[in-house]
């Protein structure tokens, strides 16, 4: 650990686990120890969310370099942070493809608006609005940072999880939108 807060690269330990990553434990649920979660155990979790098959393949190789980094933060733990920014890059990158492949008039080009037109098209529903303005402003607050802002794998793995599931529902056909 340097005065940077996280793990300074080197020659030396760029393949070995981030310290900060070792801090992370389980239980076993057979004998109630404590261990550090394993570079496998992560994968293994981060490995769960996946995309559906209608989802084009532009998209799915975006998230998938997003699941990339996220597993690769157990080495360099600024990686969790670097990998929920892409996620809500990948998000919008779903929403400007999902847009365009619908014909969406010119005037439409912003997220918000490209969103705003997915809902008044029936691709979104009505009540994911307030999600999907959240990922919008945390793509910008990420797009334009001030600081380095270092956050922990559990959140962002479950935000994998989530813009999964929001990403396969643009693109899966079926929309309620009560």
């Amino acid at each position: 650990m340097t005065n940077l807060g996280f793990k300074k690269l080197t020659t030396d330990n760029w393949l070995e686990p981030d310290k900060i990553s070792s801090s992370f434990v389980r239980i076993s649920p057979i004998n109630g120890q404590f261990h550090s979660i394993t570079n496998n155990e992560w994968v293994q979790e981060i490995s769960k969310p996946n995309l559906i098959e209608t989802v084009p393949v532009e998209i799915q190789r975006l998230f998938e370099v997003a699941r990339g980094a996220l597993a690769y933060g157990y080495f360099f733990y600024p990686l969790y942070t670097l990998a929920g920014e892409q996620l809500f890059r990948v998000a919008e990158g779903a929403i400007i493809f999902k847009c365009k492949t619908m014909g969406a008039p010119n005037s439409i080009n912003t997220f918000q608006k490209k969103v705003e037109w997915l809902i008044r098209n029936g691709i979104i529903p009505k009540h994911e609005k307030g999600e999907w303005d959240a990922i919008r402003k945390l793509r910008n607050i990420a797009s334009h940072p001030e600081n380095q802002t270092i956050l922990p794998p559990g959140p962002i793995i479950s935000m994998l999880q989530r813009i999964a599931e929001k990403i396969s529902s643009l693109f899966s056909g079926a929309v309620d939108n009560r």
